[in-house]
């Protein structure tokens, strides 16, 4: 017999009203589970709770009672008793009912979760609850963007470093404005770059500055020249600027000119970004580019020649303190190594793999486990056929009911050792995507190939390269 709750909400104004009392309530929900078989867990009654909201006591304990798994069915008289909202009526179905497989009936819509009518109309609710947020995301976003054009910040409850947010505008922090203003004193006039800085202001105030992703984000806003940006347009601020407008230029210039230099080349990016970590403490090893450009000098011939130099590092983050998040060991050691070392030694690595040779162990490794997998499975069938042959003699009286259960545990618990074993077969039976990168590889021409192929195949063949000392080791996937 399913046990049902019984969910009564009457509202203030409505409990004179007929048919919304609580008694009337109450006496149609018994008929009902009467009629149904069902048998009256227990009766939860909200008296004066709106339905707008789910912080109603006597639903907060029905809600624990189902995720205690005490009821099989919700019952109520009218669906808008459960709640007012379609958000929340459809999270009370979708999110506490079936989710603990507990079904909900309303008797005035006629509303049974245990039926295909009433499980299609969650999918309705559904699509129109979508549609609710979708209209509430729209109308928010054209506030946003109004209030943007009327010059007022909107960061997502999000206050930028040199402001407080102060009914609903921003206000110039002193503190935090005085940083803003040596970030830009060291950046435009002193010709300190940004991981510089970012050492410096880490040092100097470590309680605002952790990462060079401020400096970046300062150097780049014009929030702090009194302007308000929202999706690509800059409209004039309500609020006082920090940095004179001038000065701002410059730091873009800067930023420009650094960038046509090559400083940020997307052709020097590197190849082992994300899989390189350092053997010592663990942290992960990060690019560094050191050198100079020289001032244009002329030869005899008249010629005109620039003198650069540039040699990139890998180096560990830890060693390197500019992010104290990603520091494993403050006192950590490892020296940093040159790239071009580094790519060379997975480079060759990768040359050096036996491609037909791996591509053979995949497909046996791939051969056994199904092997092992299929004699898995007859060993489960022969399993569920004793089990039929032992309820067989049960029936016929061949067997007791100690015995019966005596042997079922056996069978049950040999089952679950089977399940146990193809649980720890490899993944899915097969290799192919990998034979695929293999066969791939095999064709790859490492002195013909850009930056951004050389690294997509090595993030598909290589698992973890660590530096240790002067040591490199590659780990492959294969």
């Amino acid at each position: 017999m399913k046990r049902a709750a019984l969910y009564i909400r009457v509202s203030t104004m409505e409990q004179a009203k007929e048919g919304y009392s609580i008694p009337a309530q109450t006496e149609k929900l018994k008929s009902y589970a009467s009629a149904k078989d069902m048998a009256v867990f227990k009766t939860y009654t909200d008296p004066g709770y709106s339905g707008a909201k789910l912080d109603r006591p006597a639903l907060q304990e029905m809600i624990r009672d189902i995720e205690k798994g005490k009821i099989d069915t919700v019952l109520v008289y009218k669906l808008d008793r459960l709640a007012r909202s379609q958000k929340i009526t459809l999270y009370l179905i979708e999110d506490i009912f079936l989710k603990n497989n507990v079904d909900f009936v309303s008797l005035q819509e006629s509303f049974d979760t245990s039926t295909p009518f009433g499980r299609a109309t969650i999918g309705m609710l559904s699509v129109f609850a979508q549609l609710e947020r979708d209209t509430i995301t729209e109308r928010m976003h054209m506030g946003r963007t109004e209030r943007a054009k009327q010059g007022y910040y909107h960061g997502s409850g999000v206050v930028p470093i040199g402001y407080d947010y102060v009914d609903g505008d921003l206000i110039i922090n002193e503190y935090e404005a005085t940083i803003i203003r040596e970030i830009f004193d060291l950046y435009v006039n002193q010709g300190k770059g940004q991981v510089n800085i970012t050492k410096q202001m880490v040092k100097k105030y470590p309680d605002k500055v952790k990462t060079v992703t401020l400096i970046k984000y300062a150097l780049r806003n014009p929030l702090y020249i009194g302007k308000v940006s929202w999706e690509g347009n800059v409209y004039d601020g309500h609020h006082e600027p920090i940095i004179d407008e001038e000065t701002f230029a410059k730091a873009q210039r800067l930023i420009k000119d650094k960038a046509v230099n090559g400083t940020t080349n997307k052709n020097q990016q590197s190849l082992l970004a994300g899989l390189i970590y350092c053997g010592k403490c663990g942290a992960k090893v990060t690019r560094e580019i050191s050198g100079s450009t020289s001032k244009p000098y002329r030869l005899k011939d008249g010629t005109i020649k620039r003198y650069n130099y540039q040699y990139k590092y890998y180096t560990c983050r830890s060693v390197k303190g500019v992010i104290p998040s990603a520091v494993k060991d403050w006192d950590c050691n490892q020296k940093r190594i040159r790239c071009n070392k580094v790519d060379e030694v997975v480079i060759n690595t990768i040359k050096s793999l036996d491609i037909p040779k791996v591509k053979k162990r995949l497909r046996n490794t791939d051969m056994l486990t199904a092997s092992k997998l299929s004699s898995y499975q007859k060993e489960i069938a022969k399993k569920e056929n004793e089990k039929k042959r032992i309820l067989d003699l049960y029936q016929f009286g061949t067997i007791d009911v100690g015995s019966l259960n005596e042997r079922l545990k056996s069978i049950n618990e040999s089952i679950q050792k089977i399940q146990d074993n193809i649980e720890e077969l490899d993944g899915d039976c097969s290799h192919q995507d990998e034979i695929k990168v293999l066969s791939k590889l095999s064709k790859f021409n490492w002195d013909e190939a850009t930056v951004k192929e050389k690294i997509e195949i090595i993030k598909q063949v290589v698992e973890r390269v660590e530096l240790k000392d002067s040591d490199i080791t590659v780990t492959l996937k294969f």
